[in-house]
């Protein structure tokens, strides 16, 4: 192993939040770094989350209980416990700031409090008049922007179950999404903007509309197309100019600890989507913990994190106002005039936090473009990267672009838990390629196939071993919990296998190498075979189809395996087919980079496709389960293909 780089060092560490609620609760571990009170928060979780509660200034009614103390996934945190995610939100001193693509100075728009809390008063009314009730689901396709977020917050003032999808995603996507939930409310856009482009979504809204009979409004955004989609779907539909504003107040109406927040997709093997189904006091405490603690946002701070709709760290940045900071949202390509745009909303917003993806970063590096040219950045003090692992090489090369007084700060979690495992710690020096270690209240740990602890450098798979606020309430439509259960608990009962390898550091920290299970992740975004496999079904000449990922400059792309059932008279023309059909069913990130023709996919003995052992070997990792194929031959020919690949 090559020795760890340094790349940061805790700068008046005691004015962090981290160092102030080590103060507040000496009494309780009696220590003084961050590895007494990670050991504290998982060995007494009932009192770290207590006083989180009170660090905080959570509003609501707490309850005698912090915990019921089972195992996961059964424990429950605040049993007795009565709040309302939207008071929450709104009480802080808070701002929000909107910047879209065209706007290539970052100016932005600037929206006060009062601002915000009318538009949430305005739609929670309008919503209520038109039936929205408590637990009822509304689902968004919008862009990140002012109207998806006081809609969201609307919802959760009602107590509705939030979910979103980003405009991008085709019908199809949205669909296998959103027609599970049933709901009765959408809002979307009539048209967005992506590289200097304008996308019409009126025929999407039509269609998704006409497929989802539960839907009773449709509030449209956006001018383009509005009379054209009114005169065709069957429901009562408004615009978003025309909600009339309201004189009422919010009742800010506090309902169990545990009532649902939110609908977040993460996408299995086979099949649609999983609607993982999350609490509300278990996202605004698990965020609350990230946000104020691990990534020291203050009061007063200026925070972005770049993401789409569909990205849980939507969800993530939504709960920024909890922590009293100005939340700065971003709408449109990263990398539109160029790449460099993100950092240029970094200056002009004079942000404090920035939030991108390694995939960024390792473009920018690639093309030999410098951030520092940007700068300077006299008001930044930390780079939050998630979405893929960031390399010790562009680590450090960030670092150096920055300088050594902003906090280079990667993190690892998922959609499966709203927020992170790994992360961010203020208090400890940062090296380059790893995190810095586990989030508190996190029993975070990396295990071998027996389920023993890995010593440093061993890969392993990321497990956590005991409850957390924001394990989901379970997955949409499964009644008797037993696909989620078998999903996450059933390698090792009680333990949360999160389908990544890890390793330890020998420094403390932790390296997340990728995904252990089929599950696609591209930039960040986790993406289900069975999506793709969904949108080529039917198509003529191939017979069936295996998707993986394959790392590719420092990130990940896909790859599809596909059999040809009638030999085509072009199979250059049948790729571009099979591509177009996945984007427009999908969207443009499950499109395949490479497509191979092969003569058979490997399979299991009772006939499903075998995605990890072709993961495994794209990978190259060793093949796990060989035994368990019926035609383990195929390897073969796919490994050649992939060599033949890397070589040319």
């Amino acid at each position: 192993m090559t020795e760890a780089v340094p790349i940061w060092s805790p700068q008046n560490s005691e004015s962090t939040q981290y160092a102030k609620f080590i103060e507040a609760t000496r009494s309780h571990h009696h220590g003084s770094t961050s590895a007494d009170l990670h050991r504290w928060s998982v060995e007494e979780p009932g009192q770290f989350w207590s006083a989180l509660w009170d660090f905080c200034g959570v509003i609501g009614e707490k309850g005698e209980r912090s915990v019921i103390p089972v195992s996961l996934p059964d424990s429950r945190f605040f049993p007795d416990a009565k709040i309302n995610l939207a008071e929450n939100l709104l009480s802080k001193s808070i701002g929000v700031a909107t910047v879209d693509e065209s706007d290539s100075q970052c100016l932005g728009v600037e929206y006060s409090r009062e601002q915000l809390l009318q538009k949430v008063i305005d739609l929670a009314t309008f919503l209520q008049e038109n039936g929205v009730e408590s637990s009822d689901c509304i689902v968004s396709i919008l862009p990140v922007g002012f109207e998806v977020l006081s809609f969201a917050i609307a919802g959760f003032e009602l107590g509705a179950i939030v979910a979103s999808a980003s405009p991008e995603f085709g019908d199809a996507a949205i669909l296998s999404r959103f027609a599970q939930l049933e709901p009765k409310v959408l809002i979307a856009t009539t048209s967005y903007k992506w590289a200097g482009k304008v996308f019409d979504r009126s025929e999407l809204i039509v269609e998704v509309t006409a497929a989802i009979p539960s839907l009773e409004l449709l509030i449209l955004v956006g001018e383009e197309g509005n009379s054209r989609i009114s005169e065709k779907v069957r429901i009562k539909s408004a615009r978003w100019s025309d909600i009339p504003r309201s004189i009422g107040t919010l009742s800010h109406t506090r309902r169990p600890f545990d009532h649902p927040a939110y609908v977040l997709f993460t996408s299995g093997t086979t099949g649609a989507p999983k609607g993982l189904m999350h609490r509300s006091g278990g996202v605004l405490f698990k965020h609350l913990s990230e946000q104020r603690l691990q990534c020291d946002i203050q009061e007063g701070d200026r925070v972005a994190f770049y993401t789409t709709t569909g990205w849980m760290m939507w969800n993530w940045e939504i709960s920024l106002l909890a922590s009293s900071a100005t939340l700065v949202l971003f709408d449109g390509s990263p990398t539109f005039p160029d790449m460099l745009q993100l950092f240029r909303l970094a200056k002009n917003q004079k942000l404090t936090h920035l939030g991108l993806s390694a995939r960024l970063l390792d473009v920018i590096k690639e093309s030999n473009l410098s951030p520092a040219e940007i700068g300077p950045f006299p008001h930044l003090r930390s780079l939050m990267v998630t979405g893929s692992p960031l390399s010790a090489d562009t680590a450090e090369w960030i670092s150096g672009e920055l300088g050594s007084r902003v906090h280079v700060s990667p993190f690892s979690g998922g959609t499966d838990l709203v927020g992170c495992f790994v992360g961010p710690d203020p208090l400890k020096t940062a090296y380059a390629g790893q995190m810095q270690g586990p989030f508190l209240g996190m029993d975070v740990d990396v295990w071998d196939e027996n389920g023993n602890s890995c010593p440093p450098d061993l890969l392993g798979e990321l497990v956590c071993k005991a409850p957390f606020p924001s394990v989901p309430l379970g997955i949409w439509g499964d009644v008797n919990g037993e696909r989620f259960r078998s999903t996450y608990f059933d390698k090792w009962p009680g333990v949360w296998v999160h389908g990544d390898l890890a390793s330890w550091t020998k420094q403390g920290g932790i390296i997340i190498h990728g995904r252990s299970d089929a599950t696609l992740n591209v930039s960040g975004v986790r993406i289900g075979t069975g999506e793709i496999y969904n949108a080529l079904e039917g198509t003529e000449g191939i017979s069936s189809t295996l998707a993986f990922t394959q790392p590719w400059n420092g990130d990940e792309r896909i790859v599809l395996l596909a059999v040809i059932a009638i030999e085509p008279e072009d199979r250059d023309e049948l790729k571009k087919q099979i591509k177009a059909k996945i984007r427009r069913a999908c969207s443009p990130r499950h499109v395949p980079a490479e497509i191979y023709f092969v003569s058979d996919l490997p399979r299991t003995f009772n006939g499903k496709l075998a995605e990890v052992a072709v993961a495994d070997l794209a990978h190259g990792r060793s093949v796990r389960n060989l035994t368990s194929l019926a035609n383990p031959e195929t390897l073969d020919e796919i490994s050649k293909l992939l060599n033949e690949q890397r070589t040319s």
